[in-house]
């Protein structure tokens, strides 16, 4: 009786087991999702690794504007140059310690809040971390969906926009606001 030589077995079995891994149906695992947080606004949220976070000031001499940015890294590398940003996820952060408006007054008669753009005008009650909140749908350059309540001396707006409402930023969105704590 001949003997294989050991190499050769070797080598069936080394086959056999990159064929048995290649074929068989193993999930790569979730990364674990990126936390944003700051003190100064008392706010925290989960968010996909897909997404490129961005923050900056965006208020005047008068009060101040604090915006945070998600977009999806994938979309950022098809931007075209001057052209129009790809949908995205924000948070705005509005002062409103020197008017003191209540939320409702707040998107009716400010231009930031896009409820004019609402093609039924209508704000749904909800609630965002334990908060009394209203939330509303709106229709520009892309489609829109609102969430705004207050929080300390602000108003904050959470947004998405996106062309259909069965992208995944949509359902990423809804995701990140169950995840907001305040504090």
């Amino acid at each position: 009786m001949k003997m294989i030589p050991s190499a050769l077995v070797f080598l069936i079995i080394l086959g056999v087991g990159v064929y048995v891994f290649m074929s068989a149906p193993w999930q790569r695992p979730v990364p674990p999702p990126s936390t944003y947080s700051s003190s100064v606004y008392g706010i925290s949220f989960s968010y996909p690794d897909a997404y490129a976070l961005e923050e900056r000031e965006a208020g005047n001499g008068e009060r101040y504007r604090y915006v945070i940015t998600l977009i999806d890294k994938g979309a950022l590398a098809n931007v075209p140059q001057d052209g129009e940003g790809p949908p995205a996820i924000s948070i705005d952060i509005f002062q409103n310690n020197l008017d003191k408006q209540k939320v409702e007054e707040w998107i009716r008669g400010n231009s930031y809040s896009n409820f004019k753009l609402s093609p039924d005008g209508a704000l749904a009650s909800t609630t965002v971390a334990g908060r009394d909140a209203y939330a509303y749908r709106w229709d520009g350059l892309y489609r829109g969906e609102s969430v705004v309540f207050a929080h300390k001396d602000n108003i904050i707006m959470a947004s998405v926009t996106y062309l259909s409402p069965e992208d995944a930023i949509h359902s990423d969105f809804l995701q990140i606001l169950a995840s907001l704590a305040l504090y």
